[in-house]
């Protein structure tokens, strides 16, 4: 008996570690997006002088509940209040993620970026800092994209390209439907006039 529990114990192990080997686990889109988070808090940083100040964002509500979230918790050190003397406000200006098509067949790369422009308001002077575009890339397969773009935030998600183009379906097929109507109705008024 104790065998017998020794050998389905050592299997259910072997089992569960191939499965770990064999599940990769990719990061989510917004997992990206709070590493651009990070490293943007950490270039402003060194930017801001005060421990006291109020966060403004501009933007959609996915965009400021996401934004206000990550650099409220990346930068500990301030204490957020809307009645601060000092204020940061942050306009993403491109937050999105983008999918491409890869030489590889069911595999597409994944672009994550963000660029802001961040006004710093400090004791009667205004500062502005422009985060130039951060991005992050990988390559994924289609069948995960939505496991990946899981929460379902709006900068999370994006159309996926398919390589179906091709020039009967776009040119050639309406050439045919336009040629077809004109000659059905010019077959139509010959015949009614003659």
């Amino acid at each position: 008996m104790k065998r017998l529990g020794a050998m389905l114990l050592s299997v259910i192990l072997m089992l569960s570690i191939s499965c770990m080997t064999f599940a990769q686990t990719r990061p989510t889109n917004a997992m990206m997006f709070r590493q651009i988070i990070e490293k943007l808090t950490h270039s402003l940083k060194k930017e801001i002088t005060s421990t006291k100040y109020e966060l403004n964002i501009i933007g959609g509500n996915d965009e400021k509940e996401f934004i206000r979230n990550e650099m409220m918790s990346r930068l500990t050190g301030i204490t957020w209040s809307s009645d601060a003397e000092h204020t940061l406000t942050v306009t993403p200006t491109e937050m999105r993620t983008i999918y491409a098509l890869t030489d590889q067949q069911e595999m597409l790369v994944r672009s994550c970026g963000m660029s802001a422009t961040i006004r710093i308001d400090e004791q009667g002077q205004s500062r502005i800092v422009s985060i130039p575009l951060i991005s992050l890339s990988d390559t994924i397969a289609m069948n995960e994209i939505h496991m990946v773009q899981q929460p379902g935030y709006t900068f999370c998600t994006a159309t996926v390209p398919n390589d179906s183009w091709n020039a009967f379906d776009s040119l050639v097929k309406p050439m045919l439907y336009v040629l077809t109507l004109g000659f059905s109705t010019w077959l139509l008024f010959s015949v009614r006039t003659q």
